[in-house]
C-alpha cells in the first residue's frame, strides 16, 4: 500500500508540472490578429477627449511612437474615424501615421504630389518592397517632433506595395513612386516600425522651427530676386 501510494503521489506530482509546464502555453494561445481593432482601441479612438496628436517629447506619447505597428484591417469597424482624426490632426503637414494619434496600425495617409490635385491618400498594411538609384539629403520636420527640423538621406526612387479593395475583396496592389512623394512614404513608414527622422538623421544639429522658417523665407526672396534679375 505504502508502495502504490508513493507511486500514485510522484504520478500526481508528474501531472501537475506537467500542467503547470503546459498551461502558459496554452493560456497565450490567441487567435490570429486578423487586423480589426480591439475594444480598448476603438474606445480610445471614439474618445474625442483622449484622443490627441502625439509628441515624442512626453513620456508616455513616446513610448507608443517608438512601437513598432500590427496589421489593420482596410473597411474594419473603427478605421473610419481613425482615417478622419488622421487628417483633423495633419494641420499644414503632408503625411501622417496612425502611431501619431495613438493608434498602433500600419496605416499612413500621404499627400500625393505626384497626382495632378496632389490628394491626400490612406494606404493599409504599406511596405517598401524595392529602392532604386542612390539617397539624396533633404530637409525633414515631423507632427511628432517639436524640436525642430533635420536633414535626412532618402530614396528617390522606391517600389510600394499595400491593400487596397477591388470589387469588395481587399489585394495587393504595388506601385512605383519617386520624387518628393517618395520621400513622404518612406518618413511614414518609418513610423509604423517605431522609427523616428531623428533616429536616421545627418549629424548636423535639429533646426528650430523659428530658423527653418526664417531659412525657407531667405531662399524664396533670392529665387524671386533672381528671376527679376533675368527680366
Amino acid at each position: 500500500m505504502k508502495s502504490f501510494a508513493k507511486i500514485l503521489t510522484v504520478t500526481l506530482c508528474a501531472l501537475l508540472l506537467f500542467s503547470c509546464a503546459s498551461a502558459p502555453k496554452n493560456e497565450g494561445k490567441e487567435k490570429a490578429d486578423d487586423g480589426s481593432m480591439t475594444t480598448e482601441e476603438l474606445s480610445y479612438i471614439n474618445d474625442t477627449a483622449a484622443r490627441h496628436l502625439l509628441q515624442n517629447d512626453v513620456e508616455k506619447d513616446n513610448e507608443i511612437l517608438r512601437k513598432v505597428s500590427i496589421p489593420a484591417k482596410l473597411g474594419a469597424e473603427g478605421y473610419d474615424v481613425l482615417e478622419k482624426f488622421m487628417l483633423a490632426s495633419l494641420g499644414t503637414g503632408v503625411g501622417i501615421a496612425a502611431p501619431q494619434v495613438g493608434i498602433n496600425r500600419r496605416v499612413i495617409m500621404v499627400q500625393r504630389f505626384d497626382k495632378k490635385e496632389k490628394p491626400f491618400e490612406f494606404y493599409y498594411n504599406i511596405e517598401i518592397k524595392k529602392t532604386y538609384g542612390e539617397k539624396v539629403v533633404g530637409w525633414e520636420g515631423c507632427l511628432s517632433i517639436p524640436a525642430g527640423f533635420g536633414q535626412v538621406e532618402r530614396w528617390q526612387d522606391i517600389d510600394i506595395e499595400y491593400d487596397t479593395e477591388v470589387d469588395g475583396k481587399i489585394v495587393r496592389k504595388s506601385e512605383n513612386i519617386k520624387g518628393f512623394t517618395a520621400v513622404i512614404f518612406q518618413h511614414e513608414t518609418d513610423h509604423l516600425n517605431g522609427i523616428l527622422f531623428i533616429d536616421i538623421k545627418t549629424a548636423d544639429p535639429l533646426m528650430t522651427r523659428e530658423e527653418y522658417r526664417e531659412m525657407r523665407l531667405k531662399e524664396k526672396a533670392e529665387k524671386e530676386a533672381k528671376e527679376e534679375n533675368k527680366e
